[in-house]
């Protein structure tokens, strides 16, 4: 199948057949090449986050289909906190709980760790074209001034209010207290990219040596890095993010056939799915893939999420979240809001069932149970994988990218499992961001230890995956003579009684690059030689 797809990427570049037309933009933000060249790098620059380690393309992988990847292995509790049970929700990891130097908060329930969404990212791709955006549909079309309130976009602006969200999340990308007068202050002397590799030749040449205030400048004519600004260019970029090469597109657009099995499989779907999935139907060609319709289809109940009645306030909207669409599903790998179907396979028995919770559930996925067999849902998944277009899958432009510090040889990595003392849970490690040369606030934290323990910091030069085992500890650091016993202070009391620590180190602006091994100790009479220890954090300063 891959070869297929990268023959009929190359085809399509050559004639450059574009099916849909462009997304609509409002008169208030009018997109030219360089605002979406502006846009595409901060949108994929970890340092628009208050850790520098989070992207907004962190958790949109145009590969993946413009989702998540890491969404079937990230966990949220749902509404009733506790993990391991039923409402467990698979969400999109962001930053640890922190302040604006870099300190790490413990928080209920993730400790240290990375805090998770608790719906999913949904895909980036093609959202330009909706009204109504987020899964219950919360950004509405009228964007105001994050700083001032006033009106900017009086319409058209569901992509621009989308946007000015997770950089000021404490859950998503920011510290506590983060406001958009900090990002615009922080941005203007950063260098764009700086921590990302492998920069599209493109997006290299239009930003050259410019720091971010002369790229503003550039594009906007004159000076200034505004909120309002930001947030404009990465419209403009995500309004670039067209899918509509998939081999059903252009069998739409009458450049191509289906093959048998998915000419069936469209069959099915006009039959069982057309009437919630419009972006399917041929008037795609003039409106583009307009999807702005919520519906609950029983994949959890009410009560633990109400979706787009939270916003509304309508009880016929109880438990309903946005209409997905269809375009490139196959590369994304989690489906519906909690994240709870991994295969398309188990979407296709979803729907074969009924769904699975009845409460104010969709009268259109009633009628379904019952009515798809086996060879149906073949079908509907041979459909379903023509959708995928192979720009997406392959990373051509528009879908080149470029590669995050957090995806490289770089990244944070973690080692082991750490010992348990008094309060019988295993200790976890955490480290905020990305550890470059001058960062201020670069954090570390661990978690789960008795409240007042006093804590130590173990910091060497070499370390190993492998641990050595000294007074029943599993010691990943190498214990070199460079190695550094550093006294960190008592625990700090979190919840539940549970203590933790957080340290924050500034990385010197030159002469300290290499690799570093970490790990905590506290003294507990519980813990192996009372003592407990940490897994191990690995991290590099470039």
């Amino acid at each position: 199948m891959l070869p297929y797809l990268v023959a009929l990427a190359c085809c399509v570049a050559l004639t450059g057949q574009a099916v849909f037309p462009a997304p609509p933009e409002p008169a208030g933000n009018p997109s030219t090449p360089d605002k979406v060249l502006l846009g595409k790098a901060l949108f994929w620059d970890e340092q628009l986050s208050s850790s520098r380690g989070v992207a907004c393309g962190t958790c949109h992988i145009l590969e993946h289909g413009g989702a998540d990847p890491r969404t079937p292995s990230a966990l949220h509790p749902g509404a009733d906190g506790q993990f391991g049970t039923d409402d467990d929700v698979h969400g999109s990891p962001g930053v640890p709980r922190h302040t604006a130097n870099g300190a790490l908060l413990a928080s209920a329930p993730f400790g240290v760790q990375a805090q998770v969404t608790n719906r999913r990212a949904p895909s980036v791709i093609n959202a330009a074209y909706g009204t109504r955006l987020f899964l219950d549909g919360r950004a509405d079309d009228v964007f105001r001034d994050p700083l001032t309130g006033t009106v900017v976009l009086p319409s058209g602006g569901a992509l621009e209010n989308q946007i000015a969200a997770p950089p000021v999340s404490g859950v998503e990308m920011a510290h506590l207290g983060r406001t958009w007068a900090d990002i615009a202050n922080d941005l203007p002397a950063l260098t764009p990219l700086r921590l990302a590799t492998q920069v599209p030749t493109a997006l290299q040449q239009f930003l050259g040596n410019d720091d971010y205030a002369a790229v503003f400048a550039r594009v906007f004519g004159t000076p200034g890095v505004t909120p309002t600004r930001i947030i404009f260019a990465i419209a403009a970029y995500e309004r670039s993010l067209v899918s509509d090469r998939s081999p059903f597109d252009l069998h739409l657009a009458g450049l191509g056939p289906l093959t048998p099995m998915q000419s069936l499989g469209l069959a099915r779907f006009q039959t069982f799915c057309a009437a919630c999935h419009t972006d399917l139907d041929a008037a795609v060609l003039t409106t583009g893939p307009v999807l702005d319709d919520f519906r609950n289809i029983g994949v959890r109940p009410v009560a633990e999420d109400a979706g787009r009645f939270a916003v509304t306030g309508n009880p016929a909207d109880r438990g309903r979240f946005r209409v997905p669409g269809l375009r490139n599903v196959a590369l994304r790998g989690s489906y519906f809001h909690d994240g709870s179907q991994q295969t398309l396979g188990q979407v296709v028995d979803f729907y074969a069932r009924g769904g699975d919770f009845a409460d104010n559930r969709d009268p259109l996925v009633d009628a379904i149970n019952g009515h798809i067999f086996i060879s149906d849902s073949l079908q509907l998944q041979a459909l379903l994988n023509a959708l995928t277009d192979p720009r997406v899958a392959n990373g051509l432009p528009p879908f080149d990218r470029p590669r995050l510090w957090s995806e490289g040889p770089l990244a944070l990595a973690g080692f082991g499992t750490g010992t348990v003392g008094a309060t019988g849970l295993p200790l976890h490690v955490a480290g905020l961001g990305a550890p470059y040369a001058g960062n201020p606030s670069f954090g570390v934290g661990v978690d789960s230890l008795a409240a007042g323990s006093f804590t130590f910091l173990l910091l060497d030069v070499a370390g190993s995956p492998v641990p050595t085992t000294v007074l029943g500890q599993s010691l990943h650091v190498g214990l070199t003579p460079a190695l550094q016993i550093l006294p960190v202070g008592q625990a700090i009391t979190g919840a539940g009684g549970i203590g933790y620590a957080t340290a924050v180190f500034h990385v010197p602006p030159n002469g300290a690059n290499g690799t570093y091994w970490l790990q905590w100790a506290a003294v507990d009479a519980a813990g192996p030689a009372g003592f407990v220890t940490s897994p191990a954090l690995r991290f590099t300063v470039f």
